[in-house]
């Protein structure tokens, strides 16, 4: 089993699909060939031995889950689950020569879950791989890790979306987000806007940060994109984001994870980062 470590945005994911692409191809050399009608099943995204498991991004009810998890559903068989899992899936013998299975956002995975699927990490079938992605190690199960081979990635040149300006993709080598950034570009320079307006509030009057923290606490409700670390870019000074107001926004953070009211959560924010400003009005 293999363990892609690294900041989200810098192609892990992508490199599972080349390693399932090379696995797979029926004129393997050090490339996949990407003719043979394996690649080319994985280029249309309809490979029969190549399967993602990820996070889910809505409840139950169907709101967006602020701390999505990997179920123990999605791994091994359930009593009521209706769908295949991924354990279940990797037992079927492959219509080319390996089944992959990718576990993206493994930091994701629920205790049970990762402990219920133990068994096949340790001894998936011969014609079966298992690639993990996530952050670091430190994030994962150490029963986890100790099963895997990990590979780093490192963050990647980021000069040709300058344009994207304090995007943290820039900073962190995330071309995978920049690129999202750039092809959703209006809902982009929108939420931009929103937190740069925010931050200029913050040391305004308190009547002018209170109505910019609720137009920020919309944008943080409604928005799968990653408010918190864009505030954080927007707060960061020259020596950095400062511990004191790192810490606020990941409160604030945390908060709405667990589905905190959202208003209050913003609130308490704005206050904590005003004080941070030292005198304001």
């Amino acid at each position: 089993m293999l363990l892609f470590c690294g900041p989200d945005g810098i192609g892990k994911r992508l490199t599972a699909r080349w390693y399932a692409a090379w696995l797979n191809c029926e004129q393997p050399g050090d490339e996949p060939c990407w003719t043979c009608p394996s690649c080319l099943s994985l280029v249309a995204d309809r490979h029969p031995d190549y399967r993602e498991v990820a996070p889910r991004t809505t409840t139950a009810s169907g709101k967006i889950s602020r701390k999505p998890e990997i179920t123990i559903g999605q791994l091994v068989p359930r009593t009521g689950d209706e769908d295949e899992p991924l354990g279940a899936w990797l037992e079927h013998r492959p219509r080319f020569k390996q089944r992959v299975g990718v576990i993206d956002g493994a930091q994701a995975l629920h205790p049970a879950a990762a402990n219920a699927f133990l068994k096949i990490l340790e001894a998936p079938p011969p014609y079966a791989s298992i690639v993990l992605i996530a952050p670091s190690p430190q994030e994962l199960l150490a029963t986890v890790v100790s099963r895997s081979v990990r590979i780093d990635f490192a963050p990647l040149e980021t000069s040709a979306f300058a344009d994207l300006a304090p995007h943290p993709g820039l900073r962190m080598g995330q071309i995978g987000h920049l690129i999202e950034a750039r092809a959703g570009r209006d809902a982009f320079d929108e939420l931009q806007a929103r937190v740069a307006s925010y931050v200029t509030a913050l040391s305004a009057d308190l009547e002018q940060a209170l109505d910019a923290a609720d137009a920020l606490e919309k944008a943080w409700s409604n928005s799968e994109q990653g408010v918190a670390d864009l505030l954080r870019e927007h707060l960061r000074g020259d020596m950095g984001l400062a511990p004191d107001r790192h810490r606020a926004v990941s409160r604030c953070e945390e908060a709405m994870e667990v589905y905190a009211n959202p208003s209050l959560a913003v609130l308490r924010l704005t206050l904590d980062l005003r004080r941070s400003w030292g005198p304001v009005r």
